[in-house]
């Protein structure tokens, strides 16, 4: 069960407030392995879709302090201990964050500081054919592993979260998630490109 609470602590954080959250709070039934096939999900309201091993759940909200932001999340649970989320940002028209450096840096180091785990490589990443950014961290205490994509286009900012047991990242899974990712209805914008991948510092 801590994987699901850290999933949901850390999408409060996203948002930046603690209230008006709607998660399903029922554990997902138990599924034979041979049986569960990956499915396509399509959301063309909010511009992509991608691969998850059941049927996302869905979650929005205004973020509290940077209103008219909008903060939508898509989840799905394969079992009870591994989990995949594609977060939408949403900005105003014009109002979405250059994405440089310093900005994924700094929405990787929060979701390293409420996942309690540290982050053992970031750096640029082409995802869905366009420049943006990939981390993992690690949390030693529970043995999770966590990979965080970061995907800029137009005034939106989709962040690709898979997180499971030790050995989690890399596994056929997880890149099977990220990339299975697309952006749907809206035409890429060129962002500027960032320092090619590092290890932090220790």
């Amino acid at each position: 069960m801590a994987l699901r609470n850290t999933a949901i602590v850390w999408m409060l954080l996203v948002a930046g407030t603690t209230s008006a959250f709607a998660e399903d709070a029922s554990e997902p039934q138990a599924q034979d392995e041979e049986a569960l096939q990956w499915v396509e999900f399509e959301a063309p309201e909010r511009g992509f879709a991608a691969s998850f091993p059941s049927a996302p759940k869905l979650a929005s909200e205004a973020v509290a302090g940077q209103n008219p932001l909008i903060r939508r999340s898509f989840q799905s649970y394969d079992a009870d201990d591994t989990v995949y989320t594609v977060v939408v940002l949403e900005y105003p028209e014009g109002k979405a964050p250059h994405p440089n450096e310093a900005f994924y840096v700094k929405l990787v180091s929060a979701y390293a500081k409420e996942s309690s785990s540290s982050v053992r490589k970031r750096g640029a990443k082409t995802i869905a054919g366009k420049d943006g950014y990939e981390a993992i961290t690690d949390e030693r205490k529970a043995k999770l592993n966590h990979q965080i994509s970061i995907v800029p286009s137009g005034n939106r900012v989709y962040m690709l979260i898979s997180a499971g047991p030790r050995g989690h990242v890399p596994s056929d899974d997880a890149d099977r998630f990220r990339d299975s990712f697309r952006l749907t209805g809206e035409s890429p914008n060129s962002t500027r490109s960032i320092s090619a991948p590092e290890s932090p510092s220790p």
